[in-house]
């Protein structure tokens, strides 16, 4: 009974905290060796972040253990809310219950909307690493969450770390470049509809008096116009690029711890799903380099 308990810590409510944490480890690991069931744990977990309201693992972990073992998505995202509210600038509290939705929920429609959400209040917290942003970036992307990508790194330009203050600007940057694309290909419907056909390059759109100007990639990239007639910028799809191609090196040592050599193909990597499915280039004339004797992917 953590009300009464509280009355007989004599003001050591932490290192009773700090004890019932390690039992609660301790009942974890013996459940996940027997029934499974985890009866008590959410309540352990209640006790304990009640005693130390600022134990921001108890917080992390109990509610990683409670969405992963126990299932209890619902548990786990409540004893992480509670967390936020004490701990306002750990930024592994949203960033957990952002995983809650992808990875419990990911059967609901707006379970990814609910994760980069919370992926931006992780991000705003200014403490949390580059890759978080960058988790958060590509699901507000692919989700056109333009208002709270903006905010999440205008906050993140203030950062005290340099790092992030520069990632935050060229991630801005790119971000106008992605509305500006929005802009072209909406002013090429309307040459097709002035026209009667669609622009051969973007330039045309100029000449044909649609736009003013062809933007300028202040990051240094150009605008062109894909094989499919859809006008793409190539510091975008750069970024995109390095993107993916971390991900498939990241899958491709995977596949060697788990088989001891590197994989004959970047197909293989569906086939023993270490990857869902290989993400395609994203300039479309290209596709991925792959040496099956090194692993390595270009």
């Amino acid at each position: 009974n953590d009300k009464l308990l509280t009355h007989f810590t004599a003001g050591m409510s932490s290192v009773i905290a700090d004890f019932l944490w390690i039992r609660c480890i301790h009942y974890t690991s013996q459940h996940f060796k027997g029934d499974g069931k985890f009866t008590w744990l959410n309540h352990m977990c209640n006790v304990i972040t009640r005693l130390d309201p600022y134990f921001v693992s108890v917080y992390r972990y109990g509610g990683i253990f409670l969405a992963a073992l126990k299932a209890d998505d619902d548990a786990s995202i409540d004893l992480l809310k509670r967390g936020m509210r004490q701990n306002p600038y750990a930024w592994e509290l949203p960033y957990e219950i952002a995983m809650t939705y992808l990875l419990n929920r990911g059967d609901q429609p707006d379970s990814a909307v609910h994760a980069a959400r919370f992926l931006g209040m992780a991000v705003e917290t200014g403490n949390a690493p580059a890759f978080v942003a960058d988790v958060a970036g590509a699901l507000q992307v692919a989700h056109d969450l333009t208002d709270i990508e903006r905010s999440m790194w205008e906050k993140t330009r203030t950062s005290g770390d340099k790092f992030l203050r520069d990632l935050a600007g060229r991630k801005l940057g790119e971000l106008d470049l992605r509305e500006a694309c929005k802009a072209l290909n909406k002013a090429a419907g309307m040459y097709r509809e002035r026209f009667g056909r669609a622009p051969a390059s973007v330039e045309e759109l100029v000449s044909g008096g649609i736009i003013e100007r062809v933007p300028v990639d202040a990051l240094g990239g150009r605008f062109f116009m894909d094989t499919k007639g859809v006008i793409q910028n190539t510091t975008v799809l750069d970024g995109q690029v390095q993107r993916i191609r971390n991900s498939l090196r990241t899958a491709v040592n995977g596949y060697k711890k788990l088989k001891g050599h590197p994989p004959s193909s970047l197909d293989a990597l569906s086939k023993e799903r270490i990857m869902e499915v290989v993400p395609p280039h994203p300039y479309l004339e290209r596709s991925w380099e792959y040496d099956p004797n090194t692993g390595e992917v270009n």
